[in-house]
């Protein structure tokens, strides 16, 4: 069991120290995991996130300051993880109900039939809105995937209908120049 200082550990890990790496593993692997799962309720999906932070740890050790102690830093860092999963599935939630509702499922698929696989497609189109600035691309999915109008985005945001109007307008052309090489965008 670990029972040295959090400067001693955090020096060992600075320094690549294998040995102490797998006793942290070892201690906190299950219970991390566990703790994951309570956010995103699948065990394997939460074995990766903790295989991620893990790895982010053996590869910037040297880099991490522990602010209070490893143990908290490391279930904060699977915490974070866990809700940025889940966001990101939310993400592709809505992306789906949107084709759905719209009855432009059919029309992906046959996409897909064309050259894209639907996974790919869904990640490129979700990682090429995660490349819109912060506040464009809450616009932007409260626009496309939300069904809201612009007056209502602007009344939930406190900002002005134009300014959401110029901010999906920015969003679109991005998307645009991002995904130039998929041949049909059915969301734009």
């Amino acid at each position: 069991m670990i029972t040295e200082s959090k400067n001693f550990l955090n020096n060992k890990l600075v320094r690549g120290d294998s040995e102490t790496f797998e006793v942290l593993f070892k201690l906190y692997y299950t219970k991390l995991t566990l703790f994951s799962n309570r956010f995103v309720n699948d065990v394997s999906v939460s074995e990766e996130i903790v295989a991620d932070v893990f790895t982010f740890l053996w590869e910037n050790g040297h880099d991490v300051k522990f602010a209070s102690s490893i143990s908290s830093y490391l279930f904060k860092m699977v915490q974070n993880r866990s809700l940025n999963y889940l966001k990101h599935q939310k993400i592709e939630n809505l992306y789906v109900t949107y084709l759905e509702k719209n009855n432009l499922l059919d029309e992906v698929r046959s996409t897909v039939e064309s050259g894209y696989e639907e996974k790919e497609l869904a990640l490129q189109i979700n990682a090429a809105i995660n490349t819109l600035p912060q506040k464009c691309r809450e616009i932007f999915v409260l626009s496309r995937f939300s069904d809201m109008k612009y007056k209502e985005i602007a009344s939930q945001l406190n900002i002005s209908p134009k300014t959401v109007e110029r901010q999906v307008g920015i969003a679109l052309e991005k998307l645009r120049q991002t995904l130039k090489h998929v041949s049909y965008m059915l969301f734009l």
